[in-house]
């Protein structure tokens, strides 16, 4: 897992050959940069409502991390900064591991101002626990403002993966055969 932050001459040249959670930042002169966010935990292996969501918690557990850590390393020397932006961004392009496009979030024309991705400092002064629960919960309320719920399928709609796994053991017809058979061997 990585994440890269490019310029607009680096953000142009990607195009749609890129996996993972891209954020587009507008900027001077029509110009656009970014901030990717790919590897195995910010990729969704599917374009699945679980997946997704998985991917966006990852995203918003690292800006909560990374601002947790940088907060701490100011109080030795103030110049520290991360390269995770607190301002909001003008897209959110999601892709899958295959550079499928999941969605694009156009944030310039939605009604959210912002998204909330960087944590406050009330947030920053909770326990672990509290911590753990705000993160699920603030990607839970991001993917509804994304309206992803509505958007993305619950699951991948293939028979061969819901008929693999079913064991022959709990089968109406199994249990049937088997009483049968030892009914016949008695």
């Amino acid at each position: 897992m990585a994440i890269s932050k490019l310029n607009a001459e680096q953000f142009s040249a990607t195009g749609t050959e890129f996996s993972g959670i891209m954020f587009v930042y507008a900027g001077k002169e029509n110009t656009e940069t970014g901030l990717q966010f790919f590897g195995k935990d910010y990729t969704p292996a599917d374009k699945t409502q679980d997946a997704v969501f998985e991917a966006v918690k990852n995203v918003i557990a690292t800006f909560w991390a990374v601002k947790d850590k940088e907060t701490a390393l100011r109080e030795g020397a103030d110049g520290i900064r991360s390269k995770l932006r607190a301002s909001t961004p003008s897209a959110i392009i999601i892709r899958t591991t295959d550079n499928g496009l999941v969605k694009k979030f156009d944030l310039s024309e939605s009604v959210w101002a912002r998204l909330g991705l960087v944590p406050t400092k009330k947030d920053l002064e909770r326990s672990a626990r509290d911590k753990k629960k705000a993160i699920h919960n603030a990607a839970k309320a991001i993917f509804e403002a994304m309206n992803f719920r509505v958007e993305l399928q619950k699951e991948e709609k293939d028979e061969s993966k819901k008929t693999a796994g079913k064991t022959e053991k709990g089968t109406p017809e199994n249990t049937a055969s088997k009483e049968k058979d030892l009914k016949n061997a008695a």
